[in-house]
């Protein structure tokens, strides 16, 4: 949170209850002021402020909205005065009284859900990152507010989308969170040039790491594994794959066979069955498992999904000649809950 002037600025970094770190750059912005004697004291709470007087800013700016209570500025800063000071009861009643005067600026917005947020209310928070973010959608600092705050409220989808948004803006703290929140339990398929991606929820309760990502040409894989198994000593074992053509994507079901042909390549006894598919939806997809008979037997069901772009494959394996019909169902429910998005 920053108070700006002619002379210095004062920077905090504050605490939240399901943050480790969340750092307010509140700046200070201009209307017109009648009043010389309020904006003397404006400018003195300014001056006290960047000199850690926080109380006596406080002060100051009481003075500046006696004389003058029509001015939004003098609202906006004693509410980030009293924010740092932990009262944020008072500080969103101050930000209430600048957004009635001056409804169109992000940054009041910006700051009354930082202190909501403060207040364990996301949901208030994430009412006003809404519409900070309205106001000014390249906003880093609100995006990467907000994505905490969806994170609170169990929304990890929507939270790790915005602390995505919030790096691709430039915010110095987002890729931690990432790594905090997001990449233990989301594979996340991204070519550096695309703008759609993939996203697929693999469940935190089952225990899935992210075991490699690699990309080889035009097509980018993702490995994942479960409960700290290795390669070597897997019982299920989750693959996603994006393939980049450079041309026209194959048909579905062309991509399918290709896929069961690959398989019959290292187990001749191969069989296909296709489970089900829409080839009429905004991305045709296609479910089916390809079953391995053999001295060491895999059996898997996959999904492929064409995007406009990229064409998006996935699949889930046991070590058995059979996917049992409780695996079955459970990884086809678990399939349809990919989600082509844009970046």
């Amino acid at each position: 949170m920053v108070f700006v002037s002619k002379k210095n600025t004062l920077q905090k970094t504050y605490i939240f209850s399901i943050t480790r770190i969340a750092t307010l750059l509140l700046v200070l912005f201009s209307f017109s002021v009648s009043a010389q004697s309020a904006k003397d004291f404006y400018n003195r709470g300014v001056d006290k402020a960047n000199a850690g007087d926080i109380k006596g800013a406080v002060s100051a700016f009481d003075e500046a909205i006696r004389l003058d209570p029509q001015n939004a500025i003098y609202y906006y800063n004693r509410g980030t005065a009293k924010f740092y000071l932990n009262d944020f009861k008072s500080a969103i009643a101050d930000l209430d009284n600048a957004a009635s005067i001056e409804p169109n600026d992000s940054r009041i917005y910006s700051n009354r859900g930082a202190a909501r947020l403060s207040m364990d209310d996301p949901k208030g928070a994430i009412f006003d990152f809404d519409k900070a973010i309205k106001l000014d959608a390249n906003s880093a600092r609100d995006y990467f507010m907000r994505g905490q705050a969806k994170i609170g409220l169990t929304d990890k989808t929507g939270g790790c989308d915005d602390l995505h948004k919030a790096k691709e803006l430039g915010h110095k703290h987002a890729q931690e969170y990432i790594d905090q929140y997001c990449n233990d339990s989301i594979a996340d398929l991204r070519l550096s040039k695309k703008s759609e991606y993939l996203r697929l929820d693999w469940p935190d309760a089952e225990g899935w790491k992210m075991a490699s990502n690699n990309v080889a040409g035009e097509m980018q894989t993702v490995e994942l594994l479960r409960n700290n198994e290795n390669f070597e000593n897997w019982t299920e074992i989750g693959t996603m794959i994006v393939y980049s053509s450079p041309g026209p994507l194959p048909p579905i079901e062309e991509a399918m066979k290709f896929m069961v042909d690959q398989a019959k390549s290292s187990c001749p006894n191969a069989v296909a069955t296709q489970i089900e598919k829409d080839e009429k939806a905004e991305y045709p997809w296609i479910i089916f498992k390809i079953e391995c008979n053999a001295e060491m037997p895999e059996s898997q069901v996959w999904q492929i999904i064409e995007g406009k772009q990229d064409m998006f494959i996935n699949f889930r394996a046991v070590k058995q000649k059979k996917v049992p019909e409780d695996l079955k169902t459970k990884w086809v429910k678990f399939f349809k809950t990919a989600k082509i998005q844009k970046s």
